[in-house]
């Protein structure tokens, strides 16, 4: 019985055939990284320099939209770094235009990648019919999928925007579902942001800075509590 070719080696194959997808993965697994590690200490060092507006005006919210869409949808900026960011400098005011900036940042990706992948999916799972079949069966719930995977918090926005395109979802859908499935998970760092930004002003503020070692005390205190209630031993 002749012995399945493991996935690895397939896509080596693939990659020897359709370098550039190969470059395209690399780029949305590594960049994002890289731009988080350089933008948090960059962002932290100059915050007091940084002078925004909460209420941007039609052009700026424009700007914003579009510098969101070309940083997310090619990968320079990791979509959860940039939600936490603009809680962080903005405020709820720019929410709005986050959404319509993340949602149109999944077309440059999706276009991309479907320019790329050629038949890079086909070549991946010709040696696994039941899976090739699979998602044959399921093309026309592919809004399903697209929900679940932008809902997670691990699956990178850039890196499943190839896959979209490698399963030929459809634009259409992946704009729909695609931001439905994001707004959780895109909120919720959002408004991490904000809160950052919140305990930020306080410990910066003049005559505040004794508050924060309030919070430490308490968040200490708190878990030492928790500790104690579990580890003590019950009276009998």
């Amino acid at each position: 019985m002749k012995k399945k070719e493991g996935i690895f080696k397939r896509l080596k194959r693939i990659g020897e055939k359709n370098p550039r997808m190969v470059i395209a993965i690399v780029w949305v697994s590594i960049v994002p990284a890289l731009s988080s590690l350089l933008l948090i200490p960059l962002v932290l060092s100059k915050a007091n320099e940084l002078d925004f507006s909460p209420q941007l005006h039609l052009i700026q919210t424009f700007f914003y939209v579009a510098i969101g869409m070309i940083a997310m949808g090619f990968a320079f900026i990791p979509t959860t770094l940039f939600a936490i960011l603009s809680g962080f400098l903005l405020g709820w005011g720019v929410f709005p235009a986050l959404i319509v900036s993340y949602a149109l940042a999944s077309l440059p990706g999706y276009g991309g990648g479907k320019s790329l992948s050629q038949d890079s999916l086909d070549a991946i799972l010709s040696h696994y019919p039941k899976a090739s079949s699979l998602i044959k069966e399921k093309s026309d719930n592919m809004g399903e999928l697209i929900f679940f995977v932008r809902i997670s918090p691990v699956i990178p926005f850039a890196l499943s925007n190839l896959l979209f395109a490698m399963l030929r979802t459809g634009w259409k859908k992946l704009l729909l579902w695609g931001t439905i499935g994001m707004l959780p998970r895109t909120s919720l760092a959002f408004f991490s942001g904000t809160i950052a930004f919140d305990l930020y002003s306080a410990i910066h503020e003049e005559g505040t800075k004794g508050k924060i070692w309030i919070f430490i005390s308490l968040l200490l205190l708190s878990i030492w509590g928790i500790w104690r209630f579990f580890t003590k031993k019950s009276k009998v």
